[in-house]
């Protein structure tokens, strides 16, 4: 009931709100004016005389007896009597088929009266083709503008007669669009050229950029891993965003687990986005476009994260002609081609890269061996000048070993999307854009464990092999109008069906690498249908206001769950520099994502909500500030508070993969709480950048059956997140970057009671120290200890210069872990007793210190 009075407010609110902004029928009436100059009382009377609309009036509120000219030739009364009463202290109202003019305290607007139209179109790269997101459109006459959408695709409504347009975007040449006399709405599609690539190539600086409250993450310098570059290290160093490599996709948004994160791959979601447990996004960046993350706020067109949206877009693949794009480094080798298969009608992108490591880390005599690839492939056809269809393939897989001393685990997972969108530019107003998703996501672990006597002597030997799948179909439509400059709407529909299938289980002599190789578990399946509206409103030149709703029914076998859910987006520009905003979202989300605590790392497994394990729900509050100004920097600060209910654990002593059948009963649901502030400066010179980020934040949870029902840190709750990173551009062909990051360690717990495995019973003195202890635990209480600190610093230097003077390359080298900060601890304890407690110690690290070397080339 709440969810549809919100509804109908909102819709009311829009109602009234086109009708205010409603254009005057009167004023649109065609008229030639039969003189250039006359008194303003002969241009009135000529009005009434000659056309059927009556001009009523005081004298004593208008100079009647001025004579004005009138310029060019005004094909409308309103565009005439613009000109007749510029100046003049009044407002004109249409009321009984009649124009009155009213006295008023100030003089009338310059384009009140005027007749409005619409130009729209998409704006491309020139020498690609490809859609420019984001670009700004912009009237400085009337100061009026808009920016393209992820599409490129913009509307902006000006006033009729003589007009001028400029559009920019950062790394190209502005553009200025002269019209001549604007009488009916018009497409003009924007060509920009790129501003031209020279030998001593500056590292662009692009500052932060917000649109609907999002944060565009942008790949700097000093964001690669061994060479390869990495745009999630960006997102990294955003307050309130922070990486856990224990666990498979580690990113960790605002005291949310990883599950609670949506990232969707051109619009499909994908489940695992990280290779190297977190370390490595699947994005390779020679394809990517843009990206953007929510995590303030939460626009009605997504739901199903709780924590945070990551929107990635990749390149359509060039138009013109064919070009590609080269890296090689430490860690892996990747490129990009793209180019027309049928020029500025059909063009295609391939990206492929592949690790090659391995060699390097047998020689180093690594305890971590790993593999990993990823292959897009996207095709987009123009059909016409409204419509364009693209198909979009991705596959990628990781392959990774951990063996060291007594652990020996074996993981392997990977991501299948398929995905086909159709673009239908419906008029002035009106954008469409349409698609058919698959995402699937497999998930292999297996832990080799061994049993021992009071000797000390291996009894037993196996190892224990899990899988866990999920498939998800989406048809999904969104509609964008936009009726005015002021107010822009969408409208859409989602629907989905998935198949999981979780965590079944074989135990072997050896490991398992092939699915079909596990016994059987019936399938869990759920159904989605979702609805959702939003609107955004400027109203005046300070205030823009976005309410909107997402709706989503829930069935899963016999149980059903509607959900109502309010998002609330308003920011006020207090002046040039400063801005203030708050937000308001409610999401859910029917997907648990649990972590099996025997299994080492990745062992995570996707479960529905059912009615014993109902839906997580979020409460978010945000209160944001915002200063900008060139000579100073950047400066943003954030507060928030989040609520979360029906979060997943297991249930003290249980073990998901042991029995399959009752695994609703091994988990509990109980309640979270997220707080705290985020700050960020940016300073940027000709030469220098610097970027700096701080988190302070609690976060908490609560079971029934946990530590006697009383709240306690969560797993990853870190008090504070430091990043500092910093660029300098040394003469035109160098630069040199730096990033350090410093973290409090996380939570983690031991077990009450501790039964020694060895006759001469010890007593853990320094959990940092386990490996030396075979124990096994009893636990009721959650016992709280924190890991060291974690900091590490990377340093990097870049030469630009051309290959047979004119293809552009790069020559990139560094240190990673300069200093060689300690790994990333997960501490647990090792040891058995009886054939249900496994626990294991995973402590690793992926590299110590290490140099690379990487080379870029652009052909």
């Amino acid at each position: 009931m709440k969810g549809l009075l919100f509804t109908i407010f909102i819709l009311t609110g829009c109602i009234g709100f086109h009708r205010a902004n409603a254009q005057q029928r009167l004023l649109t009436t065609p008229f030639s004016a039969f003189t250039d100059k006359a008194s303003i009382r002969s241009f009135l009377e000529d009005i009434s005389l000659h056309s059927k609309v009556i001009i009523e009036y005081t004298s004593s509120a208008i100079d009647t007896g001025k004579i004005v000219t009138i310029s060019g030739k005004p094909a409308t009364i309103g565009a005439l009597l613009q000109q007749v009463l510029r100046g003049q202290l009044i407002r004109v109202v249409e009321r009984n088929n009649k124009l009155i003019l009213a006295p008023n305290s100030t003089a009338l607007p310059d384009d009140a009266l005027l007749n409005s139209y619409t130009i729209f179109g998409i704006v491309k790269d020139e020498t690609s083709g490809e859609p420019l997101p984001d670009a700004t459109i912009w009237d400085p006459v009337h100061r009026k503008g808009t920016l393209a959408n992820q599409h490129g695709y913009f509307t902006l409504v000006i006033p009729e007669g003589k007009q001028t347009i400029q559009i920019t975007y950062a790394g190209y040449t502005p553009m200025v669009l002269n019209i001549a006399d604007l009488q009916q709405d018009m497409r003009r599609d924007i060509r920009l050229q790129p501003v031209p690539a020279i030998a001593e190539v500056i590292v662009a600086e692009v500052p932060r950029q917000k649109r609907e409250g999002a944060d565009k993450v942008n790949a700097e310098d000093y964001n690669n891993v061994l060479g390869e570059p990495d745009v999630l290290r960006s997102l990294y160093q955003l307050p309130g965003v922070k990486n856990v490599a224990d666990i498979p996709n580690g990113i960790l948004v605002r005291g949310g687990n990883p599950g609670e994160n949506l990232f969707l791959l051109d619009g499909n979601p994908v489940f695992n986005p990280m290779h190297l447990l977190g370390s490595l996004p699947i994005v390779n960046k020679t394809s990517l476009k843009s990206m953007y993350i929510y995590k303030s706020n939460f626009p009605s067109r997504f739901g199903g994260g709780l924590s945070s949206v990551m929107d990635v877009s990749t390149k359509d693949g060039n138009m013109k002609q064919w070009q590609g794009e080269i890296n090689a480094g430490v860690l892996a080798g990747s490129f990009t081609i793209e180019g027309p298969l049928k020029k500025d009608r059909t063009a295609i992108m391939l990206s492929f890269r592949h690790s090659w490591i391995n060699p390097l880390l047998r020689l180093t005599n690594s305890s971590i061996l790993l593999n990993f690839y990823d292959v897009q492939m996207k095709v987009t056809h123009i059909l016409s000048k409204k419509d364009k269809l693209m198909f979009n393939i991705y596959s990628g897989d990781d392959n990774l070993k951990l063996s060291e001393a007594n652990i020996n685990n074996r993981h392997q997972w990977g991501n299948k999307n398929l995905a086909l969108s159709w673009n239908r530019l419906l008029g002035a107003n009106a954008f469409i854009n349409t698609s058919l998703n698959m995402s699937s996501y497999n998930n292999i672990a297996g832990f080799r464990y061994s049993l021992y006597d009071s000797s000390g002597s291996i009894v037993q030997n196996k190892v224990y092999n899990i899988f866990s799948s999920i498939r998800q179909y989406n048809i999904r439509s969104v509609l964008e109008y936009s009726p005015t400059n002021n107010w822009r709407m969408n409208f859409g529909a989602k629907y989905s069906a998935t198949r999981i299938k979780p965590f079944t289980r074989t135990v072997t002599q050896d490991f398992i690498d092939d699915p079909d190789e596990f016994s059987a578990f019936p399938t869990l399946t759920y159904r989605e249908a979702v609805l959702f509206y939003e609107s955004e409103f400027r109203l005046g030149k300070k205030l823009t206001v976005r309410p909107g709703l997402h709706f989503s029914n829930y069935t899963h076998g016999n149980f059903a769950f509607s959900s109502w859910q309010p998002r609330f987006y308003a920011a006020y520009r207090i002046d040039g520099h400063n801005q203030v905003s708050l937000a308001w979202s409610q999401m859910a989300q029917y997907l648990h994502q649990v972590t099996n605590p025997y299994m080492g790392v990745n062992s995570d497994a996707w479960v529905p909500s059912t009615r014993k394990l109902e839906p997580e729900e979020s409460r978010m509050f945000n209160l944001g500030y915002l200063y900008n100004h060139p000579n100073f920097g950047t400066f943003s600060a954030e507060l928030y508070y989040k609520k979360l209910y029906n979060v997943t654990n297991y249930i003290e002593g249980k073990n998901l993969f042991l029995n399959n059948r009752s695994w609703e009963q091994s988990i509990q649901t109980g309640k979270g709480w997220s707080y705290g502030s985020e700050f960020m400066y940016v300073k940027k010179t000709p030469k220098w950048r610097a970027q700096i980020s701080y988190t302070l934040s609690w976060n908490w949870r609560q079971f029934k059956y946990v530590n006697k029902g009383n709240k306690f840190p969560f797993k990853y709750d870190r008090r504070h997140d430091l990043n500092l990173a910093v660029s300098y551009q040394v003469g035109k062909r160098w630069n040199c970057a730096a990033l350090w990051s410093w973290a409090t360690g996380d939570v983690f717990t031991l077990p009450s009671l501790v039964y020694p495995d060895f006759d001469d019973a010890q007593q853990i003195k320094d959990p940092r120290s386990p490996d030396e202890y075979r124990l096994i635990y009893q636990g009721t209480n959650a016992h709280p200890y924190r890991t060291p600190s974690y900091h590490r610093l990377d340093v990097s230097a870049g030469f630009h210069h051309l290959v047979n003077k004119k293809l552009p390359a790069k020559l990139i080298m560094g240190i990673y872990n300069v200093y060689g900060a300690p790994s990333q601890y997960v501490y647990d304890l090792e040891g058995t007793l009886g054939k249900r407690s496994l626990v294991v110690t995973t402590k690793y690290q992926f590299f110590d210190i290490t140099p690379y070397v990487a080379y870029n080339i652009n052909f």
